[in-house]
């Protein structure tokens, strides 16, 4: 059955990749959860899309610049939500631990490489063993690091429409997955290999690709992929 992660939490209704959106998502019953991450100056892995602070937050200037203090004092603010903190990795994992609910996590590598940030994330996911994850990235160089250091960590390729890079890849480090928009949908490739498709929000888009069997969606709005779902595992 096709599996229902939500993009960035449910970061259609909450601030995005913050612990209010997380907890919604585990609410909502989502398989799993699709986060970013990024390395701070002072070395640990903070959770946010883009590579600077400006668009989520009151602050301003490169995630790389800052210490973990300094980004614990920032906030970001959607609809009634006021002042919500911006979360380390460890802390997202202790949020799901024993939920049961599954970790997407995306490395934000293909601006900055952030040397060392594979080590980092499988030493702090083996800390958590209850914790099912998937690693996923648009930089392939990435994914081959991690499957050197771990043999068998679940991986995804992340593309935009040009999904050449996908099967040379899949044959090096054998993927779990790729994960696609959803305009690429038609693409051959796909009948070789898996795809977890994104950003899908729409009801007619939701129930298509869960009529067709499709591995996995991410979507913004998880409550109604969810029901959607289950709508038709009740029939």
């Amino acid at each position: 059955m096709t599996e229902i992660y939500a993009h960035r939490g449910s970061s259609g209704t909450h601030p995005e990749n913050t612990l209010p959106a997380m907890k919604k998502a585990i609410e909502t019953g989502a398989d799993g959860i699709e986060l970013d991450i990024h390395v701070l100056k002072s070395g640990e892995l903070i959770v946010m899309h883009d590579e600077r602070v400006d668009r989520t937050t009151n602050g301003t200037g490169f995630l790389k610049d800052f210490t973990l203090l300094e980004v614990k004092k920032l906030y970001t603010a959607k609809h009634f939500f006021r002042k919500v903190r911006v979360p380390t990795l460890e802390e997202v994992f202790k949020l799901v631990n024993h939920t049961g609910v599954s970790l997407n996590i995306e490395l934000k590598t293909d601006v900055f490489e952030y040397e060392g940030i594979e080590r980092k994330v499988l030493e702090l996911a083996s800390q958590f063993p209850n914790v099912e994850r998937m690693y996923s990235s648009f930089n392939p160089d990435t994914l081959i690091r991690l499957r050197e250091l771990d043999s068998g960590a679940r991986l995804a390729l992340i593309t935009h429409g040009n999904l050449d890079k996908v099967l040379p890849l899949h044959e090096k480090i054998q993927l779990d997955a790729v994960h696609p928009p959803i305009k690429a949908e038609n693409n051959p490739i796909l009948q070789q290999i898996p795809a977890r498709f994104w950003t899908v929000n729409k009801e007619a888009d939701i129930t298509h690709f869960i009529d067709i069997h499709a591995k996995g969606i991410m979507t913004d709005f998880p409550e109604r992929a969810v029901a959607i779902k289950e709508s038709k595992t009740s029939r």
